[in-house]
């Protein structure tokens, strides 16, 4: 491999996981705007579990590996 194709590699690499944090930090806040009522004042929702469900676990799960497959085609 010469040095060009390696520094792609890692810029790459870098550019996904900044835009998946983006990304995920964007849906977040999404996620929260029409729930501001229902939380306390430091950001943790009132009488509310925190533990995902299994089948959530599952779901996420199933997420995770079909991100995995597409990332290793490239």
């Amino acid at each position: 491999m010469n040095a060009n194709r390696i520094i792609d590699m890692i810029v790459r690499q870098v550019m996904r996981r900044l835009v998946t944090k983006g990304v995920d930090k964007g849906f977040d806040m999404a996620s929260r705007m029409g729930s501001k009522s229902d939380q306390q004042s430091d950001g943790k929702p009132t009488g509310q579990n925190n533990a995902p469900l299994p089948s959530q676990n599952m779901k996420q799960a199933q997420q995770i590996t079909r991100q995995m497959r597409r990332f290793m085609k490239f």
